[in-house]
């Protein structure tokens, strides 16, 4: 017998994540109670939650998501259940528990299907955490590919986060060993080649030495970071690493304008740290081969030409002989010149403005519209049409301030705020099929 949670989840005795669900169902009759939609979730108890319940508590919550995804229109507090649920996961992230590969694939997999709902961050993080002491599997790289392939910048939050997100999946995914191998992508093909042409334990101690390689370290090698790889370095042995990063950098010397990826460029930075870490004055003199090299793609190359300061090769150096472009501050006139040009775009003519007591005019970046006040119907005056707010796609923080119905004054404004700025939020409006608006008095 099924048994419906307070969301209207269906909850089957037979499921393994059963008891999870029973918790989630606590849980979200608790925040009804206390009507916590915007509120924290309280961390102790979860804290407290045996680390190995997490997995299965963070799939649950994923799959419980996604159930009330599907049955949005039918549910009138769906967007709630969502958000308290989504608060709760970003606080079971935070909790170090031990993910299974089967766990992670899950939950990468049902996270890409809910992307336009929750926020990216998590699952990522909590593969590279599996990565430092497991490798990666098909599943988990073809899992990994799919979510990269649905991501998009404004699913997050700050530019910062999404660039740190983007660059962890980089990292993760040039370690993918089954990827065919295309050497007009990037330069750094030929480190992928070779390593999957090792075998044995010389396999898997290159295999350590290349998962410590990050996508998003600062500009200087940190000394954490150095004092790990030099264990990895060691376990290589000096003489494997110095052949390897001759042949892999003799291309330097070509003449040859050379490909290299976003992901290419760190790994790059990441051998150039390695061979300072070595301390070896061959290594040294490999490693500056670099400043010979010639790039197809010049705007991935900064990241790893600043790496070479840790050979006292200084930006300065660098732009002087046109490497990199030289850091100059904009100096503060021009600055307020920029912002002075971008205020002027700002209108005061594009306010909501009431023409009679009966109908709001509305001046978008794209339309103006037409707001009945006494029907709530819109019209988008440039081709006629009657369109309507479509609720059930506005993000859910959206629909804890913006009701379905027009029924109050507020409504009226917020629906004339999202038509004010058309550009972004037009998505969320539709055309109401054959039919035109009225025609205003």
């Amino acid at each position: 017998m099924q048994i419906p949670g307070p969301d209207g989840f269906l909850l089957a005795p037979d499921d393994p994540l059963h008891a999870a669900h029973l918790r989630l169902s606590d849980f979200l009759l608790a925040e009804e109670q206390r009507n916590a939609a915007s509120a924290l979730v309280d961390p102790g108890p979860w804290r407290k939650t045996p680390r190995k319940e997490i997995p299965g508590l963070t799939l649950a919550v994923l799959r419980r998501m996604m159930w009330l995804e599907q049955h949005d229109a039918e549910l009138a507090a769906a967007h709630l259940s969502r958000i308290r649920l989504g608060k709760l996961l970003r606080l079971l992230y935070s909790i170090k528990a031990p993910f299974t590969e089967q766990d992670l694939v899950s939950i990468v997999e049902t996270t890409t299907l809910l992307l336009n709902r929750i926020t990216p961050f998590g699952p990522v993080e909590r593969v590279s955490e599996y990565f430092r002491s497991n490798a990666l599997t098909p599943a988990l790289c073809r899992a990994l590919h799919a979510f990269q392939a649905n991501l998009r910048d404004e699913m997050g939050g700050s530019k910062t986060s999404m660039q740190s997100l983007r660059q962890q999946l980089y990292m993760l995914l040039w370690m993918d060993e089954w990827e065919p191998l295309n050497p007009a992508r990037c330069w750094s093909e030929c480190v992928r080649r070779d390593f999957r042409g090792m075998t044995g334990e010389r396999r898997a101690r290159w295999r350590d030495l290349l998962k410590h390689l990050r996508g998003n370290a600062p500009v200087r090698m940190p000394k954490g970071w150095a004092r790990e790889a030099e264990p990895l370095l060691a376990a290589v042995g000096l003489e494997d690493f110095r052949e390897r990063i001759a042949a892999w950098f003799a291309p330097f010397r070509s003449g040859q304008p050379l490909p290299l990826s976003v992901p290419g460029s760190h790994v790059l930075k990441g051998l150039i740290w390695y061979c300072a870490v070595a301390r070896d004055e061959e290594l040294r003199g490999i490693a500056l081969w670099l400043l010979d090299a010639r790039w197809r793609q010049k705007r991935n190359t900064e990241k790893s030409l600043v790496a070479l300061a840790e050979f006292g090769v200084t930006r300065e150096e660098l732009a002087s002989r046109n490497l990199i472009k030289e850091r100059v501050p904009d100096s503060m006139p021009k600055y307020l010149d920029r912002l002075g040009r971008s205020l002027s775009l700002v209108t005061t003519d594009r306010v909501v403005n009431s023409t009679d007591e009966n109908m709001l005019i509305v001046q978008g970046q794209l339309h103006f519209y037409r707001i009945s006040l006494s029907t709530g119907e819109i019209q988008r005056v440039s081709d006629n049409a009657q369109i309507e707010l479509d609720w059930h796609s506005l993000p859910d923080q959206f629909r804890v301030n913006i009701s379905e119905k027009t029924d109050s004054p507020h409504q009226f404004q917020m629906r004339a705020f999202l038509l004010m700025n058309d550009g972004v939020f037009a998505r969320y409006f539709r055309e109401v099929s054959g039919k035109k608006a009225r025609p205003s008095n």
